[in-house]
């Protein structure tokens, strides 16, 4: 079974907000503290593979196991990934605003 849609809109809406939280994740990273420690060498690949990461987190474990009491089925996780993989380009528009400042 394929997510529903108040599921498609809570996704939508964690996707939006991990997009709004990229231009600070970029100014954490470029801290000394912290590009000393995770000597990080694609600084874009590393913020797009953490923001997919914490919206698949969020959403998967939070939402769903804490909300919905279960673990998403075959069907929902490709529906997850699809609804994510569409947005792709709009989340790599804004690393690339950001890592450009």
């Amino acid at each position: 079974m394929a997510l529903k849609d108040k599921d498609k809109t809570v996704l939508k809406t964690m996707i939006d907000d991990e997009i709004s939280k990229i231009p600070g994740l970029v100014r954490n990273l470029r801290l000394p503290e912290f590009s000393s420690v995770f000597q990080i060498k694609d600084e874009s690949e590393y913020v797009y593979g953490y923001t997919h990461g914490s919206i698949i987190g969020k959403f998967e474990t939070y939402y769903f196991v804490a909300h919905g009491g279960k673990k998403p089925s075959g069907a929902e996780i490709d529906d997850i990934a699809k609804t994510i993989f569409k947005r792709t380009s709009e989340i790599r528009d804004a690393i690339i605003k950001s890592v450009g400042q």
